[in-house]
């Protein structure tokens, strides 16, 4: 499974993480105050936005030069693009902030973020082997642009990007020149592009209008490998390692500094 419906797994995971850290501080018994407090609950929550708000503040700050060519890009946030470290201490330092005013509520707060950042880390693991077992890189034939019959499995011995797309996807063309230029740049990785139930005719004619030069474009006509991946949207860009094992799965449109973000971390 990648997502459920449209919305990736990931994704998924910090909004079940969020709701269950919150119901936590809600539930948390109170005693007597002297003065109204404000929600624990409400405060988690801040915790997470202002965390994710200064995470994706710093990835784009070190990558700028990557966000540079396309600036809209910036305001894209899904493609990945955050420091980690940098969400769960701008969100405790944010939240520690707060609770300096009611001392009562520290307790609550404190304890809802850490069990929703352990719910998190310990569900990433858990989906992380899940899909690495379930969603290998898969053996399928497939087509090339001459009409010679390619399996995947011959991709295997060094990391492989994936990339499945469909002309009539706009995501899938805004993020091809991002994925070219990648092509051409890593020339230690792998990239296939596999194009999902359409036409030789159609393929051709949208790279000729691009004036894209790609390698390893092929077609899977009856688009089997989204069905043997469970991929239910496109793009949808797979990174496998040497060993055909799944390390990580986007959905959606990447740019350029997410894709680099993300092979640093294939290798």
């Amino acid at each position: 499974m990648s997502s459920v419906g449209p919305v990736p797994m990931p994704v998924v995971l910090i909004l079940v993480c969020a709701a269950l850290a919150m119901a936590v501080a809600r539930l948390w018994p109170r005693g007597n105050a002297p003065e109204p407090l404000p929600s624990a609950a409400s405060m988690v929550l801040d915790m997470l936005l202002i965390g994710l708000l200064c995470g994706r503040i710093s990835f784009v700050a070190l990558n700028f030069a990557l966000y540079r060519g396309a600036p809209w890009s910036i305001l894209q946030i899904t493609d990945g693009g955050y420091h980690l470290v940098v969400v769960v201490l701008a969100g405790l330092a944010w939240g520690l902030w707060r609770l300096r005013r009611w001392p009562v509520l520290r307790a609550p707060v404190l304890t809802a973020a850490l069990v929703g950042v352990l719910l998190w880390f310990g569900g990433s693991q858990v989906l992380s082997l899940w899909q690495e077992r379930q969603m290998p890189l898969p053996t399928l034939q497939v087509t090339d642009l001459q009409g010679g019959q390619v399996d995947l499995q011959q991709f295997r011995g060094s990391p492989l990007v994936l990339n499945l797309w469909a002309t009539w996807c706009g995501p899938c063309r805004r993020e091809m020149p991002v994925l070219a230029a990648a092509q051409q740049a890593h020339a230690d990785v792998q990239f296939v592009f596999l194009n999902q139930g359409e036409t030789l005719d159609e393929v051709q004619g949208f790279l000729a209008d691009e004036r894209l030069v790609l390698g390893n474009v092929l077609l899977d006509d009856d688009a089997a490998a989204s069905t043997v991946l469970g991929v239910q949207a496109y793009p949808s860009t797979l990174f496998f390692d040497a060993d055909g094992r799944l390390r990580e799965l986007h959905l959606g449109e990447l740019t350029a500094a997410g894709l680099e973000h993300k092979l640093r971390r294939l290798r």
